[in-house]
């Protein structure tokens, strides 16, 4: 669930079928609240990321890229900001399964309220299946300031394209050639 809207509902972690959906067991993460994405490494099944959201409600560590290299039997933080930062969006790169890009969003919902945006938001990549990570700055053509969400997609057939939807101070498309190292910004619309 990515949309943390004030009737969201939360699951309670990751389920795994080996028969088709036929059966299924619970690996793992039950208070990451939202899970956002999973990306399976295309070379290796046992290895999965898990973009969680975290909770809207309120503050958790339970958030960030989690990866397991076991087929959900254990799990690991890769990548964390902050409690209040979850994952927004999360793709892998056809051509390199250990490169990652993805998108973190500090938010928080109220009864009243609903804050998108802050200093934990931003883009990060890696090149190394999650061992490290390079977080993406207006020094690389992203707009100044706080970000918000940004949805990320990238071509298939040439996957050094990568484009970003920005939450920013103006709203913006941002398009990346060299697979997400500098960016431009191609639309507002």
């Amino acid at each position: 669930e990515g949309n943390p809207r004030n009737s969201q509902n939360f699951g309670d972690g990751i389920y795994k079928s080996l028969d088709a959906g036929k059966t299924w067991k619970k690996m793992g993460l039950e208070n990451s609240k939202a899970i956002h994405r999973l990306v399976i490494h295309s070379e290796n099944s046992e290895t999965v990321f898990a973009g969680v959201l975290g909770s809207s409600w309120g503050s958790s560590t339970e958030r960030g890229v989690f990866k397991t290299t076991d087929g959900g039997k254990s799990w690991k933080k890769v990548l964390y900001v902050n409690e209040q930062t979850g994952v927004a969006d999360m793709i892998a790169d056809p051509s390199n399964p250990n490169k990652l890009i993805v998108a973190m969003w500090e938010f928080g919902r109220k009864p009243w309220t609903f804050n998108s945006g802050g200093k934990g938001s931003g883009i990060y990549i890696t090149y190394d299946a999650g061992e490290t990570w390079t977080k993406v700055t207006d020094k690389e053509g992203l707009p100044k300031g706080e970000l918000g969400r940004c949805g990320l997609a990238l071509c298939r057939t040439k996957p050094n394209v990568v484009y970003a939807l920005v939450e920013a101070k103006e709203n913006a498309i941002y398009r990346s050639d060299d697979g997400g190292a500098k960016w431009r910004k191609v639309g507002t619309n």
